[in-house]
């Protein structure tokens, strides 16, 4: 045996003999019997009833409060002609799906095998809602701030009213086809999280072993991952049609502490909304720039991913997937910046003197809605992003968005192409 079929020898044992190892451990992992039934034990009281509020949150909604809601489910169904499902229930990460809402309606609809519009409200009180063959279009609901309590600390006070008043500005939204929304990701297997994105493994082959050959092997792998990145990237700039969006508008009711799940939720949203307008923007004056939005929003997305060291990547996507619609709603190449206070209020509508933190005056842009506040109401509302020691003011964090001041100073798709090293 020469030395070349040595080291391959080698390598291979190095390389299996764990993985086989470490089958079994993975096969006799215990799962949760919750993990299990849950979403069969939720789909089998729904076929019976629409509304289920799990015993671990029956204090959310007293009986007072489920009548109003069973009434306001009631009119939305009769108007929608779908029915109406509301699932309030707590959705931890450490659940089949991984704490994702969105996720968990997806699933529990391919269960129950019944189209209609499904609402989930979680231990946070936030609603999760996807319409299944419903014909309204809901990314045409520009307000949000009902997906989320007023008050904080009793967070479930005016859950009924809120849930009544969400069904009702969905019953009345604009009409659209009816449509199956796509779930784009999905959850690693349960018990299986950390299994499948091992730590690195320490090296066991010797040194010429990695040299000759997992060098050139890791390098082939990383060749191709990067060539099915530009692939995947360009197919994007071709967008799937989804219900549209007509109007762009200042949003001054956005959190200044929002959460990195709040900041995920809503960037998906912008971008499907932003998507929606592409297919008939041919001859538009702005089509170039909201491609280009959109294309670099995508990315930026799918980089943050949960990172809260990436917070502020996913306002960029929220802040870009906007731009793009007011590029295509105003037809221009040059979109107002949004508010410089709180880039998540929307778009800037004038100038002021601003001082905030220890920086010294400065005159930036910002909306109607900061435009008359005084110095310690701006300090309240401008934007904390989550970071890994906790929140922080955007515009202390140094890099790109601090020099574009979120396009105000500067050329922002540019200069965002420079920060992801795409063209």
């Amino acid at each position: 045996m020469n030395a070349i079929a040595r080291i391959l020898v080698l390598t291979a044992v190095a390389v299996v003999a764990p993985l086989l190892a470490a089958a079994p451990a993975a096969a006799s992992e215990p799962v949760p019997a919750y993990a299990q039934h849950r979403l069969e034990r939720v789909a089998a009281a729904l076929a019976e009833d629409p509304l289920f509020v799990d015993p671990d949150m029956a204090s959310a909604l007293d009986e007072a409060g489920r009548a109003r809601v069973r009434e306001a489910m009631r009119s939305a169904a009769a108007v929608l002609g779908t029915p109406v499902y509301v699932v309030v229930i707590p959705n931890k990460s450490e659940s089949e799906s991984q704490g994702r809402d969105d996720v968990f309606l997806h699933w529990l609809h391919d269960r129950l095998r019944r189209d209609g519009l499904y609402v989930l409200v979680n231990s946070s009180s936030w609603f999760e809602e996807k319409a299944f063959g419903v014909p309204r279009r809901l990314y045409s609901i520009e307000d949000d701030t009902a997906d989320r309590p007023a008050d904080t600390e009793n967070r479930f006070a005016d859950l009924a009213d809120r849930l009544s008043a969400r069904l009702r500005v969905i019953r009345d939204a604009r009409s659209g086809p009816p449509d199956t929304p796509r779930l784009y990701s999905t959850p690693d297997p349960f018990g299986q999280e950390d299994r499948l994105r091992p730590a690195e493994a320490e090296t066991r082959a010797p040194f010429l072993t990695g040299l000759l050959l997992a060098g050139p092997v890791a390098g082939l792998t990383l060749y191709g991952a990067g060539v099915g990145a530009a692939a995947y990237r360009r197919r994007r700039r071709e967008p799937r049609p989804v219900p549209a969006i007509a109007t762009v508008e200042a949003r001054p009711g956005a959190p200044a502490e929002p959460s990195m799940k709040w900041l995920r939720r809503m960037g998906r949203r912008e971008l499907d909304r932003l998507r929606a307008l592409l297919p008939k923007s041919t001859g538009n004056p702005g089509r170039e720039y909201a491609v280009s939005a959109y294309d670099v929003a995508q990315i930026l997305y799918d980089d943050a991913g949960d990172d809260p060291g990436r917070s502020l990547d996913l306002v960029g996507t929220i802040v870009l997937a906007r731009l793009g619609r007011a590029a295509l709603v105003h037809k221009t190449e040059r979109p107002p910046a949004p508010c410089y206070v709180n880039p998540l209020h929307g778009t800037s509508t004038q100038n002021r003197k601003l001082r905030l933190g220890t920086a010294g005056p400065r005159r930036r842009r910002v909306c109607a809605a900061c435009g008359g506040r005084g110095t310690a109401e701006l300090a309240a509302r401008e934007l904390k992003v989550p970071g890994p020691d906790g929140p922080r003011p955007h515009h202390t964090i140094a890099g790109v968005w601090k020099d574009t001041a979120f396009g105000a100073d500067g050329d922002l798709i540019r200069r965002i192409q420079e920060y992801l090293g795409v063209e």
